[in-house]
């Protein structure tokens, strides 16, 4: 019985630990492979076999005592024992169970590595979808004068309610500075901006310094060829021109949140 107990609770206790490692690989690795109603289930589990887990402890404890009552009598009367297991044996168990979570962690990481995929590709649709939305409004609402350009109120608007879905994590809007090919100006929509009835929001300045201001001012050009590889090459981001006529007067950056929950938009035929 007293073999029995221990093993359950061994088992128990392995159950346990590789749930809590898992977990500790979903969270530091940012996995998304279980559902929330999966994760609640996990939950439930581990806990179980940690309550049974508490109990096999008390009595093999319980047994334990009984058993070395056993032992101490057995002696006594001097009975033989059965021979306790070699070291070899719990060296080949330890390392089986050590290949079996190393396996198993490699294992998810590849179906992560595939549901992150898939992910991407839903997000840039989905991105795609929602800024078409609101890119005619961005584009009547983009200033005139490129030489300071402010922050239209309608403008403002729009572009506190993309930054606010829960699709998107930041975005900044991209216009020319006519006096300088090597510069840009910006936007960075803000969740709860701060109001200032005195003066009007402005867009900042920039030099190009990096591939991604570089994309945008190519963009701006006409020069978009290399749009699509930037986006391929990127997790979780998408830039979209905004067209007035055949121009593309500005671009629109998003970074995407990788939590999201994409059952919460609809798909666009």
């Amino acid at each position: 019985m007293l073999r029995l107990i221990i093993r359950t609770t061994a088992v128990l206790l392995t159950i346990s630990a590789v749930l809590l490692i898992v977990g500790l690989f979903d969270e530091l690795l940012g996995w998304d492979i279980f559902s929330q109603q999966l994760e609640n289930l996990l939950y439930g589990v581990f806990f179980s076999c940690l309550v049974l887990a508490g109990s096999g402890i008390a009595l093999s404890f319980v047994l334990g005592i009984l058993e070395i009552v056993e032992i101490m009598r057995a002696s006594h009367e001097g009975r033989s024992l059965p021979p306790a297991p070699q070291f070899g044996y719990y060296a080949k168990r330890g390392f089986a169970g050590a290949t079996a979570l190393i396996g198993l962690l490699l294992l998810l990481s590849f179906v992560n590595a595939g549901v992150q995929q898939h992910r991407q590709a839903v997000f840039r649709q989905l991105a795609e979808q929602q800024t078409q939305r609101f890119s005619a409004k961005i584009a009547r609402a983009l200033p005139r004068d490129l030489t300071a350009p402010t922050v239209e109120p309608e403008l403002e608007q729009v572009m506190e309610t993309v930054v606010r879905s829960e699709l998107f994590w930041s975005t900044v809007l991209y216009l020319p500075d006519p006096s300088d090919a090597d510069a840009l100006w910006y936007y960075e929509g803000q969740t709860y901006p701060e109001p200032n009835a005195d003066e009007p929001l402005k867009f900042e300045r920039l030099f190009i310094s990096n591939r991604r201001e570089t994309v945008v001012s190519a963009t701006l050009k006409g020069e978009a060829q290399e749009l699509p590889t930037f986006i391929q090459a990127k997790k979780f981001v998408w830039l979209e021109p905004i067209q007035r006529g055949d121009e593309a007067k500005a671009v629109l950056f998003l970074r995407g949140n990788q939590g999201a929950d994409f059952r919460n938009y609809d798909f666009e035929e």
